[in-house]
């Protein structure tokens, strides 16, 4: 602590402060909103993720069953999905034209 350079045990700089009402003032904690809606939370979060397993299985088998890799076939997916698909779209034909003009 000499040197200015550590901090007092259990004191904090910067880092999170938690949420902060209209007034910038620390919001009051209601930890009874998150008891009564945690199972809930719980089972939406293991239900995204048996459903993220089941999109990476099926992402693979459609880029084995195609001839592309599944990382190509997850771009155009997540593009479709999205809402920028003709953003993406143009994004890869910009890509294709300098691999077209400049690549070896």
């Amino acid at each position: 602590m000499a040197n200015g350079t550590q901090s007092e045990p259990g004191t904090r700089k910067g880092g999170a402060k938690g949420r902060m009402d209209h007034e910038h003032q620390p919001a009051v904690k209601k930890p009874k909103v998150i008891a009564d809606r945690i199972e809930q939370l719980v089972r939406l979060h293991n239900k995204a993720k048996e459903t993220a397993e089941e999109e990476k299985e099926a992402i693979v088998k459609a880029g084995e069953d195609s001839g592309y890799p599944a990382s190509v076939v997850r771009k155009f997916v997540v593009a479709r999905a999205g809402e920028n698909f003709e953003e993406k779209k143009r994004q890869c034909e910009l890509q294709m034209e300098l691999f077209e003009e400049v690549g070896e």
